[in-house]
């Protein structure tokens, strides 16, 4: 797999598209960004695009100092943009996850370091979830390739990493780390060290004070409930800082949103695999889910708690679930059947 097998299937006389997940965190963003940019160079007119809001202060930050064009496609004026006869690779993500908007184009390519999903299916796919962030690979494809990367996308992609390897802090990818330092030594490191500044806004503060006083602790495991209508990143950060807690060795947290409730869920050990655990419990009840084994996400439909009352009723239907699933999960890498 490489740059070259990847633009050998596009067809240069259809509309190109490279989609990102919603909404796009700064791994995401810097391997759209790059990927866009060494399309370009060899004659290709890529767009980039994603739907729902960019809320996060860093993330709107890198797009408009660094002039990253992105065209949101949930608006009035851009909703009917793409055609079924359109060209679209997704990046950092693939077309049958929750968070990816499925668009009317086909869908060619699919460049990921998440888990594969059984029912992906592309003329070219590059998924490789031994590697911690996707600005990885594309630092892989720019290098194999000849393609010079600039010290602003160097330090784009640095944050990247550092972001989903959680500043390369799991041992596990060892790939990116080498990476990281070929990529510091070219980063414009004025913008690496200005990234991110003043970047807690006063609801990030509210919302952690609920999800501390909506926090339960159950056999290691911390279950939290941030609220209503909670920013996917804003639950990434939650669970970040929960997984620090004593005597925690995976974290659940979630908000309710306008078709049910969204989660992100932590692992700090092997035994508990945050992308299966989320993958069998959320499955089970119609929802959707998955990860690394150390991150890992979801989404379980309004109907699965249509008939509970209060947040404590929900609370413990979140328990019951996570840890039927996290018995099955270990049955399971023991050697027993468990069905999802």
């Amino acid at each position: 797999m490489g740059f070259k097998e990847l633009i050998s299937v596009i067809d240069k006389d259809r509309k190109l598209y490279v989609q990102m997940h919603r909404p796009p965190d700064p791994d995401c963003l810097a391997s759209a960004s790059v990927l866009s940019d060494m399309l370009q160079s060899v004659g290709f007119n890529p767009q980039i695009v994603y739907t729902g809001l960019i809320s996060k202060p860093e993330t709107m930050e890198l797009i408009d100092n660094l002039g990253i064009k992105l065209i949101r496609l949930d608006t009035e004026s851009n909703k009917q943009l793409i055609r079924a006869e359109d060209q679209i690779i997704v990046v950092d993500c693939q077309k049958e996850n929750s968070n990816v908007a499925r668009l009317p184009g086909e869908y060619i390519a699919c460049i990921d370091h998440h888990p594969a999903l059984a029912d992906a299916s592309y003329p070219y796919a590059d998924i490789r979830p031994e590697y911690g962030a996707c600005s990885s690979l594309i630092y892989e494809y720019a290098a194999d390739f000849g393609y010079e990367i600039s010290p602003v996308q160097a330090a784009l992609m640095i944050y990247g990493i550092r972001i989903d390897t959680d500043d390369l802090s799991r041992r596990k990818y060892l790939m990116d780390i080498d990476i990281f330092s070929a990529l510091y030594k070219i980063a414009n490191l004025d913008i690496l060290s200005s990234i991110g500044r003043n970047a807690i806004r006063p609801e990030d503060i509210s919302t952690t004070i609920i999800a501390y006083e909506n926090l339960t602790i159950k056999n290691n495991v911390a279950y939290s409930f941030a609220g209503d209508d909670k920013a996917k990143e804003s639950l990434a950060e939650l669970a970040d800082k929960l997984i620090s807690l004593a005597d925690v060795s995976f974290v659940v947290v979630y908000s309710k949103c306008f078709n049910g409730y969204n989660f992100s869920i932590r692992s700090q050990i092997n035994a508990l695999h945050a992308g299966k655990i989320a993958k069998y419990a959320f499955s089970k009840v119609n929802g959707d889910g998955g990860g690394h084994m150390f991150m890992a996400g979801g989404l379980i439909p309004k109907v699965t708690f249509m008939d509970l009352l209060g947040g404590r009723a929900v609370m413990e239907r979140v328990i019951s679930i996570i840890e039927d699933a996290i018995e099955n999960v270990n049955n399971e890498a023991n050697g027993a059947v468990a069905t999802v």
